[in-house]
């Protein structure tokens, strides 16, 4: 058989670090405990951290206020000038890439008609 074992971290203030399994009959390490951290309902503590007796953990307001500030994403900004020429020569490159199609499409229809014409004079 085997158990899980709780590893806290020492050199932090006893924080829960991670679990492992072990066999029933290993010895538990001396950062580590049978005990799993969580509360009384069986739900999992917040910042758990290890007494010698048993995890305590914090309350969710202390929890989120100890969590790193994650940036809000910004009011969207004005592009800046470098990025409005980029924006204003793609929209005009794919306008010229439109005119060269219509215009190969185009010349190949007049060229059809040019070889018709001129295939009918031939014949006449």
């Amino acid at each position: 058989m085997s158990k899980k074992i709780y590893f806290f971290e020492p050199t932090n203030k006893n924080a829960f670090s991670y679990f492992d399994i072990i066999e029933d009959d290993a010895q538990v390490p001396a950062n580590a405990t049978t005990v799993a951290p969580f509360d009384g309902e069986g739900k999992p503590l917040l910042n758990p951290t290890w007494n010698g007796l048993a995890w305590t953990g914090v309350d969710e307001e202390t929890w989120r206020k100890s969590l790193p500030e994650v940036p809000h994403e910004e009011a969207k900004k004005e592009p800046s000038s470098d990025d409005q020429d980029i924006i204003v020569l793609t929209a005009q490159l794919l306008q010229t890439q439109m005119t060269v199609k219509q215009q190969g499409t185009q010349i190949a229809s007049l060229t059809g008609a040019l070889l018709a014409n001129a295939k009918a004079k031939a014949t006449n």
